[in-house]
């Protein structure tokens, strides 16, 4: 009887044996294969008015100046240190991105009385900081993201009938989220040679845009992340194009086998629906492959009708500019348009910001 016993449970023993590292390799299998996910977002956070509005006055200087004091007073009322700003971050705390490019990130500055003279003499007292604020924000509400990388783009100065100088320095601005898994290896950042001049009366004022982008590990996955504003006037034989053909050259962000994620305003629709599809033709051509799914909806993300940003309805936002592109094709897990329902509004009347943003679960190789 005894010995029986014995070998039943010497049998199972030695079946246990047996079991157990088959066991344990397919739980190990199992961990290796599971899938790793991050979340993006573009966000044009809008610099706060329309600053093509000056240039309706030709060449009269007074006429120039005047409407830019208008463009300045705007600039003022839609108020993104004391609303924008936190409407923005809402979204962020609603979607919890791993990556955001933003674009449109504005200093604000002017100079002393009575100096009227543009760039010759820089304005310095620096009256907004959106990059500033936003971060403040985004720590008021719990948020943890550092500014991974920034890059100057514009930098505008001019007189106003007021009597002094007013200057805007744009800047496109990568934010990575405090996580465990994530950590970014290189920063890198350009500014584009195609650019244009805007004649005006108080002097040619140079448009300039760029690029940003990070190298980032991810639970062991490795991808590029680019974020990008392209030139917004002209058609597909102007900057546009070119600007994107910077992009993908020999030396270029884009280059490299790596995983590639390209976020931001491209000002190019896929489908030609309001802006030209030239640019993103160029990056498609390439190989980036648009993200967003029709399952997801349409995706529009373009723009405001009013440059106060306090339209009314929603029928500016018919077409997309705001793009999330991938190379080699990602999968979408999830997608959303934030800031493009009227629910998204402040008490005030005062959207987000004049584009809606973009933000995108994707699936790494």
């Amino acid at each position: 009887m005894h010995s029986r016993i014995r070998r039943a449970l010497l049998c199972a023993l030695t079946l246990a044996l047996v079991v157990a590292p088959a066991v344990s390799a397919e739980a190990a299998q199992r961990k290796k294969k599971k899938p790793v996910d991050v979340t993006v977002m573009t966000r044009n956070i809008y610099l706060g008015g329309d600053i093509f509005a000056p240039l309706a006055a030709g060449d009269d200087r007074a006429e120039f100046e005047r409407l830019a004091g208008l463009l300045w007073a705007e600039v003022q009322s839609t108020d993104f240190v004391g609303t924008r700003a936190e409407l923005l971050a809402d979204e962020i705390r609603a979607t919890k991105p791993d990556l955001i490019g933003l674009q449109e990130v504005a200093i604000w500055r002017r100079g002393p009385d009575g100096v009227k003279d543009g760039s010759t003499t820089p304005a310095t007292q620096v009256v907004f900081d959106w990059l500033k604020t936003f971060r403040a924000e985004l720590r008021s509400q719990g948020l943890r993201y550092v500014v991974a990388r920034k890059q100057q783009q514009a930098d505008l100065e001019t007189s106003i009938d007021a009597g002094y100088d007013v200057r805007l320095t744009q800047h496109d601005v990568i934010l990575v989220r405090k996580r465990k898994g994530l950590r970014v290896t290189k920063r890198l950042s350009e500014n584009y040679d195609t650019e244009i001049g805007v004649p005006t009366p108080v002097g040619t004022l140079t448009s300039k845009r760029g690029w940003t982008a990070v190298d980032v590990r991810l639970k062991g996955k490795r991808l590029r992340f680019v974020n990008t504003h392209l030139e917004a006037v002209g058609d597909d034989s102007g900057p546009r194009p070119a600007q994107a053909r910077e992009l993908i050259a020999r030396g270029g962000p884009l280059r490299g086998k790596r995983q590639l994620i390209v976020v931001g305003d491209f000002n190019s629709d896929p489908r030609g629906r309001e802006s030209p599809s030239g640019a993103f033709d160029v990056l498609s051509g390439f190989g980036l492959v648009d993200t967003w799914p029709r399952r997801f909806g349409p995706g529009y993300s373009c723009c405001l009708t009013q440059s106060d940003a306090r339209d009314t309805n929603t029928d500016g936002f018919d077409h997309r500019i705001d793009l999330i592109l991938a190379k080699p094709k990602l999968r979408a897990i999830r997608g959303r348009v934030v800031g493009d329902d009227l629910s998204d509004r402040a008490p005030n009347g005062l959207w987000p910001s004049d584009h809606a943003g973009v933000v995108t679960k994707l699936r790494l190789r």
